[in-house]
């Protein structure tokens, strides 16, 4: 069985177990830089991306990431609603197209992640890794710093239907992972041992990660965003 990108690791080594992949020190030290250059107004999200860089990709998450299944649906939800946002703050002139566009984006690159072929070729090859996590990455980007933008708020449907789409896609996948009967990633059968875990128990906690992670806070942002809405409707119709 080929070894994943940051390898495998075990309860009684895993925090003992950091990434020193140069490349990806190089990516964070441009990071780093662009965060001391920074304008005082945006350095603090640089900053957060940088620290969230760091645990993503050097600290013990990453191996514990490729080894659990649950963790790195925790990794993933990592990724598109802290990392993605820091980003989307920390250079906010970075953006283009619509928050619709780019939740649709982030959805379906979140989603190839749990199709067994593809989850294969990431665990596979490194490269069909990086493509994945930075094709995932760069639609939540984009769709955070559509979202952000304070264009959008005269938008009103826009900003609640596209936070409201991801969460819908979130749930789906959790209840896909929660209510499997059997291990739908091959990979995992012998990985979650080395955690004393099944792999089953440990699909249906990813599931129950992606629910609690992702599907809630994004459909609580639907949510306040509809209760805006109706608020701002309920005062023209007073007018």
């Amino acid at each position: 069985m080929a070894v994943p990108y940051c390898g495998l690791t075990a309860a009684d080594r895993w925090l003992a177990e950091w990434n020193l992949d140069p490349v990806v020190l190089a990516a964070i030290g441009v990071a780093i830089v662009l965060a001391v250059r920074a304008d005082p107004t945006v350095r603090r999200s640089r900053w957060a991306a940088c620290g969230l860089l760091v645990l993503l990709w050097v600290s013990p998450l990453c191996a514990a990431s490729a080894t659990l299944l649950s963790v790195r649906v925790a990794h993933h939800m990592i990724v598109m609603l802290l990392l993605a946002p820091a980003l989307a703050l920390g250079f906010p002139k970075l953006r283009a197209g619509e928050p619709m566009t780019w939740a649709i984006g982030a959805a379906l690159t979140l989603s190839a992640w749990f199709v067994p072929a593809v989850y294969s070729f990431a665990w596979d090859w490194d490269a069909g890794y990086w493509l994945l996590q930075l094709g995932m990455l760069g639609a939540a980007w984009q769709f955070w710093a559509t979202w952000f933008d304070p264009a959008t708020d005269e938008r009103p449907l826009v900003m609640t239907a596209a936070p409201a789409l991801l969460a819908m896609v979130m749930g789906f996948v959790g209840a896909l992972l929660t209510f499997a009967p059997t291990p739908l990633f091959s990979e995992h059968i012998f990985t979650t041992v080395l955690f004393d875990v099944s792999p089953l128990a440990d699909q249906q906690l990813a599931g129950l990660v992606m629910w609690t992670g992702g599907m809630v806070p994004m459909a609580l942002l639907a949510f306040v965003r509809l209760g805006s809405m109706a608020k701002a409707a309920q005062e023209r119709a007073q007018c």
